[in-house]
């Protein structure tokens, strides 16, 4: 996939630890839905260079820097500290005689703060705050409010940020005293027709709390890929829906297969076989912002030579000047109430061009114009009608349908590909079911470029 030049981690929590030093900030949520890797990333974009420290209760540094190498240029090895109960409890037996109250645990904590004030713009990672509280329950007792207080104190007199980890998603006393709460989440895509063989599972963060800044958007959709955090802004949409001449021409992967004009979706399906039947369905909340898929599948086709032809969605308006060479493109409408009859004009405007252009064209149909004009048993038989042909004559073809409508089911029996787009916190996300593939972010570059990142 491309490897885009964004912020990894959302202005807002970039925001809020420039509203003041000593910034607190709480990461929660369930195992395994990125908090550390989160609070990493922050560090790297936020904390002068090699000016962190990270407090570490579940793994020692050797295996941090194992499975996170890119860290080594954000943490000098003696600043990650193995807090494993073992090491904590050994550590506290050295660092005071007197274990009857949390007082010990005070002065543990205390004299990492204290070594970050020779530092610039410093941070303290601890990973995680309940595995602290576990182990140290026997010496704070009922105190764990006063010392989670103090230990924000610490941070706030010694001009520190603080970053706690914890494994507890529900609301608990530390959300009231930090300056910051923001929760990581993994959950399951909406389901729709077609049972598990849709189900895909996404990260999002949500920000819950971020004192002194205005939350512009509360949820994005983040991925782990490549063992980084990047989070997602929303996609812009454009109103301009003309197939363009500008923007890098895409060579087709094969004699047999077309490119579908964007690099990352190439790689996915390895390109649009000749003869193939490909659906997109558009899923609701998405509008018209997948209008530069189709775009950017016809552009670049055009510019290989090859005919296309354009049955547009309902909604998707397009004419002749909108095309940059209009003699190899035919854009069409249901027309009339006899549907053989137009079915038939079909055929020959396809005859048409295939022999303009010596070669099998692309044929992007909108399933649900035609089911709008003709009505779902029409819109069958006309559908039938076009399979046979294209197989015959090896054109390649995209059907657009739109969640919801009755020849949706009909169209994934005769797919020999089927992505969906999904609307996720204002972003497209798309995926494969046939063939099945991880879920991607879709990301609208420069010169209508589109570029994908797995959500994973």
């Amino acid at each position: 996939m491309q490897s885009n030049e964004q912020p990894s981690i959302p202005k807002e929590v970039k925001e809020f630890f420039h509203v003041d030093k000593g910034q607190t900030l709480l990461i929660k949520g369930m195992p395994g839905t990125g908090k550390t890797t989160l609070a990493l990333e922050i560090m790297s974009s936020l904390c002068e260079e090699r000016n962190g420290i990270y407090i570490s209760t579940r793994v020692d540094p050797a295996r941090l820097y194992a499975t996170n190498p890119w860290i080594e240029k954000v943490l000098m090895p003696r600043n990650v500290v193995n807090a494993t109960q073992t090491k904590l409890l050994g550590s506290l037996n050295k660092t005071s005689k007197d274990l009857s109250n949390y007082y010990a645990v005070m002065d543990f904590f205390r004299l990492f703060f204290e070594e970050t004030e020779e530092m610039d713009n410093p941070m303290i990672i601890i990973d995680s705050w309940d595995a602290v509280l576990n182990y140290t329950s026997h010496l704070i007792g009922t105190s764990q409010h006063s010392f989670e207080q103090n230990i924000c104190e610490f941070a706030r007199d010694l001009d520190t940020h603080l970053v706690f980890v914890s494994e507890f998603a529900d609301v608990m006393p530390l959300d009231y005293i930090v300056d910051g709460v923001v929760t990581m989440e993994q959950f399951n895509l909406p389901g729709h027709a077609g049972g598990n063989m849709r189900n895909r599972y996404v990260r999002q963060i949500k920000l819950e709390k971020l004192r002194g800044v205005k939350i512009n958007q509360k949820t994005y959709t983040v991925t782990l890929h490549n063992g980084r955090f990047r989070f997602f802004e929303p996609y812009r949409e454009h109103n301009d829906a003309r197939i363009v001449s500008d923007g890098v021409r895409v060579p087709d992967p094969s004699e047999d297969r077309i490119s579908t004009g964007i690099p990352d979706l190439d790689i996915v399906t390895g390109g649009l076989k000749y003869g193939s039947c490909n659906v997109l369905e558009i899923n609701h909340g998405v509008g018209k912002r997948y209008y530069q898929m189709l775009t950017a599948l016809a552009s670049n086709a055009i510019k290989n030579g090859r005919g296309v032809f354009i049955l547009p969605s309902i909604g998707y308006q397009l004419s002749s000047r909108d095309i940059f060479v209009p003699t190899n493109v035919i854009v069409s409408q249901p027309e009339g109430d006899d549907a053989r009859a137009w079915g038939k004009d079909l055929l020959e405007k396809w005859d048409a061009l295939r022999e303009r252009t010596g070669r099998p064209i692309l044929n992007i149909i909108g399933l649900d114009s035609i089911e709008f004009s003709f009505g779902y048993k029409e819109s069958l038989n006309l559908t039938n009608l076009m399979i046979r042909n294209w197989k015959e004559t090896n054109d390649i073809n995209v059907l657009v349908v739109k969640s919801g409508q009755e020849s949706m089911n009909m169209a994934i029996h005769t797919a020999d590909t089927y992505f969906l787009v999904n609307e996720l916190n204002g972003g497209l996300c798309l995926y494969g079911v046939i063939p099945r593939t991880e879920p991607y972010n879709m990301i609208l570059e420069d010169r209508n470029r589109i570029s994908l990142t797995p959500i994973v």
